[in-house]
């Protein structure tokens, strides 16, 4: 199988239901699966030349990152992106992530600060460039380097299935957001850098914060899901 990210499974060095899991995730994320939208195994088999058993994993596997939903009748689709759903991914980021930027800027090595600062380096090259997909799923990562930061691998472990609805929540609001982003994120990591633990859990909590309103004028109007 040759994806349309145009790179084979054995280039990818991915197992088969990976390589599926990675195309239809990057779909939802990037919006060429909209909101509502229908998941058809037998279509997607056809599409991607697999088995509708690989498409079935990479289905449950999705359902378990948020990005999709599976309903009576209906089968699987992508999730809505409500304005309840804007809130609750911003209630819960606004939970985790100051505890993430406090122990990291307590906890941090010189080498995840090398790390961190690559994150950062490179999502302002993209944003320069004016590749905002990539640009986007830079500043997640950056996102991720601060919790990996934290050395807390629950914390870890209990942000790991939110990243996917991080990067689609980023990919949203790509078009005019990326440099205010970067900007909260040079903030950021000066607070890590510098050991200062309340300073970074609050400009954490302020940045993610400051992405729930901006969110609301860009998610789903209520509507019928698409079949």
């Amino acid at each position: 199988m040759t994806t349309q990210r145009g790179a084979t499974v054995g280039a990818r060095h991915q197992s088969l239901r990976e390589a599926v899991v990675v195309e239809l995730r990057d779909k939802i994320i990037d919006g060429e699966l909209g909101s509502g939208e229908r998941v058809v195994e037998r279509d997607l088999a056809a599409e991607l030349e697999v088995s509708r058993i690989v498409i079935r994993e990479a289905i449950q596997q999705l359902t378990a990152e948020g990005l999709l939903v599976v309903a009576p009748r209906r089968g699987a689709m992508v999730a809505p992106f409500t304005d309840d759903y804007a809130d609750q991914l911003t209630d819960v980021r606004v939970a985790l992530e100051p505890m993430a930027a406090r122990r990291a800027a307590e906890h941090r090595t010189d080498a995840d600060l090398r790390n961190l600062r690559d994150a950062l380096d490179e999502a302002a090259a993209a944003i320069e460039r004016r590749d905002l997909a990539a640009a986007a799923r830079l500043n997640v990562d950056f996102h991720l380097e601060i919790v990996r930061c934290a050395h807390n691998p629950i914390l870890e472990t209990t942000m790991g299935p939110l990243i996917s609805q991080v990067r689609r929540f980023f990919r949203l609001g790509q078009d005019t957001e990326s440099s205010g982003w970067n900007d909260a994120h040079i903030a950021l990591y000066e607070a890590i850098r510098d050991r200062d633990p309340e300073r970074a859990a609050r400009l954490a909590a302020e940045h993610i914060e400051a992405t729930r309103a901006p969110m609301h004028s860009r998610v789903d109007s209520p509507e019928q899901p698409r079949s």
